[in-house]
Parts: C-alpha cells; sequence; structure tokens
C-alpha cells in the first residue's frame, strides 16, 4: 500500500478485505496491522478501536450501495427499482467481496449493536420500492421482507457461483446466473406492479 497518499483509505481497503474473509470476530487487530504492514497502534491513530473501523468499512459500502441506488435513478420509481436491482446483481458477481462483508456482518450482528451502519441504504430501499404501485400500500415490514429476499437471492447467487462453477462447470454456472436474472427480474417487476392486499 502507498501510504504517502491516503493512509486511511488504504486501511479501510485491507480491512474490507479482512473482514470479508474473516468476519468482526475472526480478523484481529494484529492481523489486520499484519496485512497493513503497520502497527497495531497506527491503526488505533486512525480508528481508536476495531469497532470503529468495522464501523467506517461497513458505511463505506452502505455509501458504495446507495450511490448504486443514486446511479440507477429514472424518472419513474417502478423503473428506478427495476434498474437498480439490475445494477446490484451485476455489482455483486462482480464484486462478491462486498457481499461476503454484507454476509458476515449480518452473522456478527446482533440486536445489541450500537451502530447500524447498512440501516441508511435499506432505508433508501424501502423509501423506493415505497414509491412504486407495489409498495404504496405495504407496512415497512412488508417491503423489508420483500427486499430481504430478493437481496439475499443476489447475495447467494454471488456467493455461490464458484462452487456452481466447481462442481457443474463454467458454462453450467453462466446458465444458472443467467436464468437467476430472468427470474429476479420477473419478481422485481411482478412487485412494484402489484397492490398490496
Amino acid at each position: 500500500m502507498n501510504r504517502s497518499e491516503d493512509p486511511r483509505a488504504g486501511y479501510l481497503a485491507i480491512a474490507s478485505t479482512k473482514f470479508a474473509a474473516d468476519g468482526y470476530h475472526g480478523a484481529s487487530l494484529a492481523d489486520l496491522a499484519g496485512a497493513a504492514g503497520v502497527t497495531k497502534q497506527a491503526l488505533l491513530h486512525f480508528f481508536r478501536t476495531k469497532e470503529r473501523l468495522y464501523a467506517e468499512v461497513l458505511t463505506e459500502l452502505a455509501e458504495r450501495q446507495c450511490a448504486e441506488i443514486d446511479a440507477a435513478a429514472r424518472p419513474n420509481p417502478a423503473d428506478h427499482l427495476i434498474a437498480y436491482f439490475a445494477r446490484f446483481r451485476t455489482s455483486a458477481l462482480s464484486r462478491p467481496q462486498d457481499v461476503r462483508l454484507v454476509v458476515r456482518a449480518l452473522l456478527d450482528s446482533d440486536e445489541r449493536a450500537r451502530t447500524w451502519p447498512m440501516k441508511p441504504y435499506l432505508d433508501n430501499l424501502i423509501a423506493l420500492a415505497r414509491r412504486t404501485p407495489g409498495g404504496r400500500n405495504r407496512s415497512t415490514a412488508e417491503i423489508l421482507a420483500w427486499l430481504s429476499h430478493i437481496i439475499g437471492a443476489i447475495q447467494y447467487l454471488a456467493i455461490s457461483s464458484p462452487a456452481i462453477s466447481g462442481m457443474y462447470g463454467k458454462d453450467a454456472a453462466a446458465a444458472v446466473e443467467e436464468h437467476c436474472e430472468t427470474i429476479l427480474a420477473e419478481a422485481v417487476r411482478t412487485f412494484v406492479a402489484s397492490k398490496a392486499g
């Protein structure tokens, strides 16, 4: 890492990789410092605690995901949500580390957590879904359940793709990705066009 440019950004990138691979509890401060080629004190100088470093990694991820929502913007909220999930699928497949980081964060979390860095991302998606015909009369719990279903399916696809490729071959993995794209696109179109009962 070229620490003379922006050591903080470099440390966040390294921590993101380590937390995605090992989770919060599996990546010690010594491991993180070793991967960065610095002392634990150097990391603590920037982040004060491992918990703060982890929160910043997740906040940076949430900001990237919120930026993806903005980048998919369309005048019609239904088209915006459809475009976002198409981008999210592509992004998840090209950046599986982000998917692993989210999954690790979910596994490491409990309801007593002091911060929820991913909440702004989910809040943005809930607000967008609520502006579609399918989300207008739905409760937050209903929308969140639907979002969890779609996000989870995309994340599972991204995480399982290497294993599917290994078990069934690259052609099969590509075909699974293609079929999943069709299934997920249809699920999003169905939701945005539906009326809550």
